[in-house]
């Protein structure tokens, strides 16, 4: 009688304990280094330093002086010219606290300015101030209003009511009579791009007294100009 011996079964590998090419795969859960822990927590520390310097800087803010109103070169700033805004604050800022907002007034603009613009020093006038009594007066002016010869700041004036073109008589006086006998050239700039019709832009010191009459004669578009005398200011 012969002995018959059971096959041998071999044993079953699993592939994810069986070494292929000297990868393992491991089931373990995977061990954060300390220094790893460290640096995320110094960044979040970083991170948050930051913010809390930018949103510290947008939070400072200090109050200027801005202009209310559109007002040529040679005004003379009153307080309903003035106003105040607040703006975010900087070491390079050099508009005019609004602190000081009383002493810009009767001070003169050495440069126009528009409406809501933040008022800096460089703009004001160093020329001295007007006399007492006199005012600066605005005016545009086509190149038949006024000599064929540069005006410049200094110079003396006379002020001549003349007709608008097609007119016989001025608003308020005859042709050719003078408003004021002598006026000086405060400042003289080039006319607003959208005002095509005209040549320049012109401020005149008057007597305060004749100021409503030049400024009515101005808007008018019936103001004359001679040159009496050259001059600097």
């Amino acid at each position: 009688m012969s002995t018959s011996t059971a096959p041998v079964r071999h044993r079953f590998s699993s592939p994810l304990t069986e070494n292929r090419g000297g990868l393992r795969l491991s089931t373990g859960s995977h061990q954060r280094r300390p220094w790893q822990i460290g640096l995320g927590v110094a960044l979040v520390l970083v991170c948050a330093a930051v913010a809390g310097a930018l949103f510290q800087s947008s939070a400072q803010r200090t109050s200027v002086v801005v202009a209310t109103k559109s007002l040529p070169a040679g005004a003379v700033l009153t307080p309903g010219d003035l106003g105040t805004a607040s703006i975010p604050a900087s070491s390079h800022i050099t508009a005019m606290s609004a602190v000081g907002s009383s002493a810009l007034v009767g001070q003169q603009l050495d440069t126009p300015v528009y409406a809501g613009q933040v008022m800096v020093k460089q703009m004001l006038s160093s020329a001295p101030q007007l006399a007492p009594g006199e005012q600066v007066v605005g005016m545009l002016l086509k190149g038949d209003q006024m000599p064929s010869v540069p005006l410049v700041a200094g110079d003396t004036v006379e002020v001549i009511a003349v007709p608008q073109p097609g007119q016989g008589s001025t608003i308020g006086a005859t042709i050719g009579s003078t408003l004021v006998a002598s006026a000086t050239v405060f400042a003289v700039g080039p006319a607003p791009v959208n005002q095509t019709q005209y040549q320049a832009s012109l401020s005149l010191e008057v007597p305060g007294v004749d100021a409503a009459t030049v400024t009515s004669y101005a808007a008018a578009d019936q103001i004359g100009l001679s040159l009496v005398a050259e001059g600097t200011k």
